[in-house]
């Protein structure tokens, strides 16, 4: 009991030191686990969503500046869209981080 929820804490503390790979690997090998499988899959989730919030902002901003007539506004709705998506990206990570060690410490 105690091994799972270090491993569970682990998956969702990984984003430090290998991120995706980490969540990725222990629920390939701890599938009959649901537990175990449940937190894998969960920090997978939390590791993989900055970056597709990301990937959105920027072909959103790109897209915008290829269609638009205005410089100016492009720029704006750019630096507002990556502002954004850097604002959730750290969230997501402090939230992963809590998350972890509440599950450590539990």
């Amino acid at each position: 009991m105690k091994n799972e929820k270090i491993i569970n804490g682990l998956s969702y503390i990984s984003i430090l030191f290998a991120p995706i790979l980490f969540p990725l690997i222990v629920w390939f090998f701890c599938r009959d686990n649901q537990n175990i499988s449940y937190h894998a899959k969960s920090a997978l989730l939390l590791h993989i969503l900055p970056g597709i919030l990301l990937f959105v902002a920027l072909l959103s901003g790109g897209t915008l500046g290829i269609l638009s007539n205005s410089e100016y506004i492009a720029a704006v709705v750019c630096v507002v869209l990556l502002a954004t998506s850097i604002v959730a990206d750290i969230a997501l990570t402090i939230y992963g981080l809590v998350k972890g060690i509440k599950l450590i410490v539990e």
